[in-house]
């Protein structure tokens, strides 16, 4: 059967307003532009990156590391195209047949109104319409994708630092192309993803041998520094530890969100296994499914799990589980927060979960209180969900402001008494509830009202840059 494309009306390609200029690095030379004005990423010269030293020796940040840091968010790789397109079935399990059907895609293009920017783009994008500043560090190829996605984060305001390292002309030409990603979608609204990186066993970036000079003075200039487990993808581990390395020199924080990837990780090869743990234990911000954080941790509850993972951790600070429709948690060393899932109709979820990890780290930056970190990421998280896809799909902040002031959302408090009931040492817990005043309705349960984590919440957020409130 023939492959269709989606409605190109839920998929409106409507180019925005540029909000403001990508923040340039000091001291770095300028990059090569396009036509039209896009940024291309120049040649960077690799420089050789110390080995890791004792964990314990490295987690406080230098004095004034903080200082001249005029990037709020950066993300590690994950740079991709994505191609969404309507299938009659999604692809086969098979690894031979799965690739003969991806290369069959790549045989005929699509019209580039079904191209969308895709990976930690969905991320600098969501945090972006929050009124942070943004950059994505990765590799993006000379070729028409590539000059697609340069020209969409620009338009967005965001920098893009290439890690291009180097130009063996000996290497397959594929290997310094744009990642694609082929976003399949079934008559049933199910999705299926196929990527290059899947039927690889090194990554798809394995040139890239030790982390680029250009890319290190990004992450000093960066406060928050993000990486997931589909960086494993395109880089190598020791490139990964590398970056974390980089960042913890220059107190930059560090948000790890494993994905699905980090159960292969765990049981992958032993460079993989020592670099997962590393970004584990060194980063200052753990985001993971409920899932997620039992396949790491063989704990089931998933307030337990996010405690033996703290107590891992030699830097973490918060460890935040995402429970999907029944919305999220956090755990400190003091506390448990938890706060339920908005109300909507929910219409596609795909970037709902960068969207929600954009909102955590404006609280993290803003130093808002733990319950209200989740409402904001679970708000802006379901923004996204009401819309179809992601890249320039996901939620602006008109979206996000209206359900924060209908602050529907679905309280039930058998769903975290469980939780709690469940985990053999819970310390003072928090839930977001629709209860007009604080009460107590269990021993050691405070209850905060929604209504006044929203109320600060908007104040904040609807005083945010103009650039933020653009119209979907």
């Amino acid at each position: 059967m023939p492959l269709q494309t989606l409605n190109p009306a839920s998929v409106s390609r409507t180019p925005l307003p540029r909000r403001h200029p990508p923040l340039p690095f000091p001291h770095l030379p300028p990059r090569r532009r396009l036509a039209g004005g896009a940024v291309r990423p120049r040649a960077a010269v690799a420089v050789a990156v110390s080995g890791a030293v004792n964990d314990e020796a490295r987690w406080r940040p230098p004095p004034g590391a903080r200082e001249g840091k005029d990037t709020d968010l950066a993300t590690l790789g994950n740079l991709c195209v994505d191609v969404v397109l309507s299938v009659p079935c999604l692809p086969p399990a098979q690894r031979d047949e799965r690739l003969a059907y991806m290369e069959g895609l790549a045989a005929s293009p699509p019209d580039q109104k079904y191209w969308e920017a895709g990976g930690n783009c969905n991320l600098a994008f969501a945090a972006a319409r929050l009124g942070l500043r943004c950059s994505t560090l990765g590799h993006v190829g000379e070729e028409v994708y590539g000059k697609f996605l340069l020209d969409v984060l620009q338009a967005e305001g965001i920098s893009v630092v290439g890690m291009l390292e180097n130009t063996d002309a000996t290497a397959c030409r594929h290997a310094y192309e744009t990642l694609l990603c082929w976003v399949l979608v079934d008559p049933f609204q199910r999705h299926g993803f196929c990527s290059r990186a899947d039927f690889s066993k090194e990554p798809a970036f394995s040139w890239i041998q030790k982390l680029p000079a250009e890319t290190k003075t990004a992450i000093h200039h960066s406060k928050i520094l993000f990486s997931n487990g589909y960086a494993f993808d395109e880089f190598s581990p020791d490139v990964i530890a590398s970056a974390i390395d980089c960042a913890i020199d220059a107190g930059t924080s560090v948000f790890f969100d494993p994905g699905p990837r980090g159960r292969s990780l765990l049981n992958g090869n032993l460079d993989e296994h020592r670099a997962l743990e590393h970004a584990l234990r060194l980063s200052d911000v753990l985001l993971l499914t409920s899932d997620e954080a039992e396949s790491l941790t063989n704990i089931q509850n998933p307030i337990e799990a996010g405690q033996e993972l703290l107590r891992r951790g030699i830097r973490t600070k918060w460890v935040v589980i995402k429970m999907g429709s029944k919305g999220s948690i956090m755990i400190t060393e003091s506390a448990v927060s938890c706060a339920p899932s908005f109300k909507i109709r929910v219409v596609d979820t795909v970037g709902c979960g960068d969207s929600f990890t954009a909102a955590i780290a404006f609280g993290f930056l803003h130093n808002l209180p733990a319950i209200s970190t989740l409402a904001l990421a679970n708000a802006v998280g379901a923004a996204t969900a009401t819309g179809y896809g992601a890249g320039r799909n996901v939620a602006h902040l008109d979206k996000v402001l209206h359900l924060l002031r209908e602050s529907d959302i679905n309280e039930e408090e058998t769903t975290w008494t469980e939780l709690m009931e469940g985990c053999s040492a819970c310390p003072e817990v928090s839930v977001l509830s629709k209860t007009p005043i604080n009460g107590v309705s269990k021993p050691f349960v405070n209850l905060v009202p929604v209504c006044g984590v929203v109320t600060d919440l908007l104040s904040m957020l609807e005083v945010a840059p103009e650039r933020s409130v653009v119209q979907a």
